[in-house]
């Protein structure tokens, strides 16, 4: 029996651009109509709010009444716009209305709304009305949906929280754990990871488009394009940085941005504040992921020009320092607090070139779980590219750490190689860490990550064409010589070793030998015995015993009348001990177990190797000459 390991497809590259493209920066958004609630309403069975003198409620507003808002067009200043009041649409969403505005003045009228100015606040009658958020991409005219401001400081009454759990994993069919589709996403990537990631995005966004405002090196991302390549993405994602001595004190009509990461790479959600008052400030006035309490760190905004588009026009932005916090995401918009701090994840990139070279970048991630594995994928590959190119055929070795708060670290190797090994290695990440958040048994803290890249010119893998036992007939305690016929990429052929011990307590009978590289191996070991976790030290181990790509490894297996209880192999058991176990409600759902891993071996060969085979032996009685 042979199988090939399998490969993560390239086409990760336009997953990452879509899934960002649709998510990151959410600013002025695709029509209201089409959109699915991201989160509860506020409003919804909320008490109503007292607007304070200088505010006007929705019901105050009418067709044709006029005023102004405020918004960053160049620079750090807040401009004036006009604004025309079209109408009001009553509960488009639970106990939520929205004023319908046309925008004019600062060039609306040919680019339209632009990207970044949602949170924009709306004044009639020189009272504060709400915050520009929602509006239509290719209209004629600058028409944008406003949340009332009574629904945006609803946000004041909400305690701080923390981030919840959970993450937006890839789709997987069948209805496997989230915890097993990401080991499974680890070992074997899906067909389409593109689609897989559409998927997922369809699922938590909705229909809720939005253009990006992506500014920084490199060519700007000018579309949602799904097959843009990633690394181009990721030149032009993260803002510039904005110097220090430019930060502006965030008032109404602020550009201000949530921090997803922060340091060597910046890359951030931008908009405009609304309000601030007594150092809180409300924000966005739609949704940022709609996740309800969390920590992201606030950050000034210095706006370097708009850039007209057909579709939607956008902002090229630099991110300036961080200044407080945001701590609630709700479906009104942001709120924060000014010299507020939010936790962040200390993540470490060291890159080594194949010219000799070495690269650091240091970063803090958003303490987001719902992104975190995203938030690790995405500077993997831009680190590399940064440092050295990410396109093309190359090879790359990966080491490192993911610190654990209350727990050992779960160590990080494994090799990569062929075309754009950089978004295989962001992929590895993503399952991995995606596997860990989507723990069911405890919340896990991820307290760092630090993480080497060393980089080759040209691919390594070792492709397995063969592989036979010294003898095929042996007894329990005899060691077994596997030879390898191994073929370099455009090499030589060469042959390999690996010593094999029979156990001493194996009866005679069929003996089978699994024998491959690390990662056929393990997805192999999760075939014939299925691992079920009962708590999250079971999940951790799992995670620290999956080997690299690079060792040559073999599996003992022999035939087994057992069960699987718990996740736990139980092999050889009498026929009235595997009844009473079926029987026993108290057990959960033991499940049949027909081969049992008796033993394992291997050696690490230092480059990828591609195969896996099976040898039959047959081990003798004692007595056999």
């Amino acid at each position: 029996m042979r199988s090939r390991t399998p490969k993560t497809v390239s086409r990760f590259a336009t997953s990452v651009a879509g899934f960002f493209g649709v998510w990151l920066l959410l600013q002025a958004a695709a029509p209201i109509q089409a959109q699915e609630p991201l989160a509860a309403s506020l409003t919804d069975g909320a008490p109503a709010v007292d607007l304070d003198g200088d505010e006007i409620g929705v019901d105050e507003v009418s067709r044709g009444q006029t005023g102004y808002g405020l918004s960053v067009f160049s620079g750090s200043e807040p401009e004036r716009f006009g604004v025309e009041v079209v109408g009001v649409l009553r509960e488009m969403d639970p106990g939520t209305s929205f004023i319908v505005a046309r925008l004019s003045g600062k060039g609306l009228e040919e680019s339209g709304v632009v990207a970044g100015m949602s949170g924009s606040p709306v004044y009639i009658d020189d009272r504060l009305a709400g915050a520009v958020a929602y509006s239509w991409a290719f209209t004629s005219e600058a028409l944008a949906l406003i949340t009332p401001i009574a629904a945006m400081r609803q946000l004041s009454a909400l305690e701080p929280g923390k981030a919840a759990g959970g993450s937006l994993g890839l789709s997987a069919s069948g209805v496997a754990a989230p915890f097993e589709r990401s080991v499974r996403h680890i070992l074997e990537p899906p067909e389409d990871v593109a689609e897989a990631v559409r998927e997922v995005v369809a699922g938590q966004l909705g229909a809720l488009l939005a253009p990006s405002d992506w500014g920084g090196r490199g060519a700007s991302i000018a579309t949602l394009g799904f097959g843009e390549p990633v690394r181009r993405m990721l030149a032009a994602a993260p803002a510039g940085r904005a110097e220090a001595s430019d930060a502006p004190e965030l008032g109404a009509g602020s550009a201000v941005a949530g921090v997803l990461i922060d340091g060597d790479l910046k890359l951030a959600v931008g908009g405009t504040v609304t309000r601030v008052e007594d150092g809180e400030v409300l924000a966005m006035g739609h949704p940022y992921l709609g996740v309800g309490p969390l920590g992201v760190p606030m950050a000034t905004v210095e706006v370097v020009g708009v850039v007209p588009r057909l579709n939607s026009s956008t902002r090229l932005s630099n991110i300036g320092p961080v200044v407080g916090a945001f701590d609630q995401d709700r479906f009104a918009g942001l709120r924060g607090t000014l010299g507020a701090e939010a936790r962040t994840i200390p993540m470490t990139i060291d890159v080594e070139t194949p010219d000799g070279g070495s690269r650091r970048f240091e970063l803090r991630l958003a303490d987001l779980p719902i992104m975190l594995p995203s938030l690790v994928g995405i500077p993997t590959m831009q680190a590399l590219d940064s440092a050295s190119y990410g396109a093309g055929e190359s090879s790359l070795d990966m080491t490192g750490t993911l610190r654990l708060r209350g727990h050992d670290e779960v160590p990080l190797r494994q090799v990569f190689d062929g075309s754009n090994p950089g978004t295989r290695a962001a992929f590895y990440l993503i399952a991995l860490v995606g596997a860990l958040v989507h723990s069911d048994y405890e919340a896990v803290e991820v307290e760092g990550i630090d993480l080497t890249l060393r980089q080759g010119h040209a691919p390594r893998t070792i492709t397995i064409e063969r592989a036979q036992a010294s003898s095929t007939r042996v007894r329990a305690g005899d060691t077994v010589q596997v030879v390898f016929d191994l073929r370099r990429h455009r090499g030589d052929r060469f042959q390999e070793t690996l010593d094999v011990v029979v156990p001493e307590d194996r009866r005679p009978g069929r003996y089978y030998l699994f024998v491959g590289d690390g990662v056929s191996i393990d997805a192999a070991r999760l075939q014939l015995q299925p691992s079920k976790a009962s708590s999250l030290e079971d999940e951790l181990k799992l995670l620290r015993s999956f080997r690299s790509q690079s060792r040559l490894a073999a599996l003992g297996v022999v035939p087994a009348r057992g069960l699987i209880v718990q996740g736990r192999p139980m092999p050889d058991l009498p026929a009235t001990v595997r009844s009473i176990w079926q029987a026993s409600p108290l057990q959960g759902e033991p499940r049949a177990l027909n081969l049992a891993i008796v033993g394992e071996h291997g050696r690490d060969l230092g480059m990828p190797l591609d195969g896996l085979f099976r040898i039959d032996l047959q081990i003798l009685p004692d007595n056999t000459p």
